[in-house]
């Protein structure tokens, strides 16, 4: 779902937890039950001097329409417009919340750390996922982050939920860093962006190239790609209010660019199997 009427979320606690080290970007991630479930909000990219900026939020609603168009498991997202209060400072903005995925008496673990935990002795990571009948999930995978540019498919990124020593994997998420999410603001700087690039990306399985990973997809499953409708209405499902708001939530350039760019990289998976 998608809110463009201002909801109030002052009363949420945003901590400070830094990308890393070397940088000087927050993501921030409260949560807060309601009804029985538990709910986590995330922001886009933060800092105390430029505030809350970039669109990654938005990013979550267009790669969930198109994992939702290739029927790929994804965790779902809501997009709301908001105010927000972090420091004492009051920030109006676009962030999204998801459901906790974890069923009762459930535990997660980092992708990484199952592979450690349960691989043979010497067994790399694309053996073990082939021994375990993995391999669908990670196709899926392969796909939707060459259509999405991902660059972040770091192994705590993808997660296995445990229960009573059973494990299942937890539905694809955390896709905003991809599309043009290091254009963060600039209109222009969205104008100029290479949309058919390729990497380096982040990636815990597989290459560091997105065209290399999405060699191992089975033909099969990229015809059904090539044949899937990612139109406009489908990519932006739920956000043409967005579009149209007020409250603007990206540049213009935006809209136009991320249709071209999901529509150039298929054609370039066609182009790649043909």
């Amino acid at each position: 779902m998608v809110y463009c009427d201002m909801v109030d979320l002052t009363y949420l606690t945003w901590t400070l937890s830094r990308n890393s080290s070397g940088t000087a970007g927050s993501f921030l991630k409260p949560y807060e039950q309601s009804g029985g479930v538990k709910y986590y909000y995330k922001l886009s990219n933060f800092d105390t001097v430029r505030g809350i900026y970039g669109h990654e939020c938005l990013n979550e609603i267009v790669a969930q329409n198109i994992a939702a168009a290739l029927k790929i498991p994804h965790l779902e997202y809501d997009l709301f417009s908001a105010e927000v209060k972090i420091d004492g400072k009051h920030y109006r903005t676009w962030l999204t919340r998801s459901a906790d995925f974890k069923t009762v008496g459930e535990h997660k673990l980092a992708f990484e750390t199952y592979y450690e935990m349960t691989r043979l002795e010497d067994e790399d990571v694309w053996t073990f996922i082939l021994r375990n009948q993995l391999n669908q999930y990670f196709y899926n995978i392969f796909i939707l982050d060459y259509l999405i540019c991902n660059r972040d498919r770091h192994g705590a990124n993808i997660e296995v939920l445990e229960k009573k020593g059973a494990y299942r994997m937890a539905p694809v998420f955390d896709n905003g860093l991809s599309l043009l999410f290091s254009c963060y603001d600039d209109g222009k700087a969205m104008e100029s962006f290479d949309r058919r690039k390729d990497g380096p990306v982040n990636n815990y399985v597989g290459a560091m190239s997105l065209t290399e990973n999405l060699r191992k997809v089975p033909r099969e499953m990229v015809e059904e790609v090539l044949n899937a409708d990612l139109s406009e209405a489908v990519i932006f499902k739920g956000m043409e209010n967005v579009m149209l708001s007020e409250n603007e939530a990206v540049p213009r350039q935006y809209w136009g660019c991320i249709r071209d760019m999901i529509r150039e990289r298929r054609d370039d998976i066609a182009k790649i199997f043909h």
